[in-house]
């Protein structure tokens, strides 16, 4: 009964968060038709280039949502919320290219070190959202893999690289290198994380570029 009781509690918190993001929109219209595509502050696009190829990272704020078996309609809002988001961090029609074999990275940084299970956080949405992007042909076995790592933080968020399998192996040297360099913190975000780093006295404006996170993303395959 506890148990049913937290996951209801849960479900109350994923819901809120939705509306309240849809509030935000309903208000901000204007404002948003003149940021463009990049202007969701729950959400981070960053084309990058890799040692020489193009990987696509996106950064979520917060948690994954548990998994909620038999609950459509919440399962539904999840969905839609997810890929909402992604759609509203970067313009995808101007990406012609996709990933033919691909590998997808998912990151989830925590801000406490309780113990958590990774297989109860939903990762089907993102990749749900990944694959309506266009990025990759399909999210079948043949088409797309994914790994998963869970990782210490000031704060909760998920960084997400998608990528050609054929560039895991040195990805994956380079992330282990450079992950709390090439994260990024969704706008919603960065005020608390601003503040964090203030009273630590560590604050830096000058963050070390280990990528190139200025190019448009279909530029990045040499079109």
């Amino acid at each position: 009964m506890m148990k049913s009781h937290y996951l209801d509690l849960l479900k109350s918190v994923e819901m809120f968060k939705e509306e309240t993001m849809r509030r935000l929109y309903e208000e901000k219209t204007e404002d948003m038709n003149e940021a463009g595509p990049k202007s969701n502050p729950l959400a981070t696009a960053t084309p990058l280039m890799v040692n020489g190829y193009p990987v696509f990272q996106l950064s979520y704020d917060g948690m994954l949502p548990l998994y909620k078996e038999n609950d459509r309609d919440y399962a539904a809002m999840i969905r839609n919320y997810y890929q909402r988001i992604t759609f509203e961090s970067y313009n995808y029609t101007a990406v012609k290219n996709q990933f033919s074999r691909a590998v997808l990275i998912i990151q989830h940084y925590f801000d406490d070190n309780r113990i958590r299970d990774l297989d109860n956080r939903n990762r089907k949405y993102i990749i749900d959202a990944m694959r309506h992007t266009g990025l990759v042909q399909d999210d079948n076995w043949k088409e797309l893999s994914v790994i998963e790592e869970g990782l210490s933080d000031k704060q909760n968020h998920i960084q997400v690289y998608l990528l050609a399998e054929e560039n895991k192996i040195n990805f994956l040297s380079y992330l282990e290198q450079h992950q709390h360099h090439l994260k990024q913190i969704p706008k919603v975000g960065e005020r608390s994380e601003m503040e964090k780093e203030l009273k630590q006295h560590s604050w830096r404006k000058d963050k070390i570029p280990f990528a190139n996170q200025t190019q448009p993303f279909h530029e990045l395959w040499g079109e």
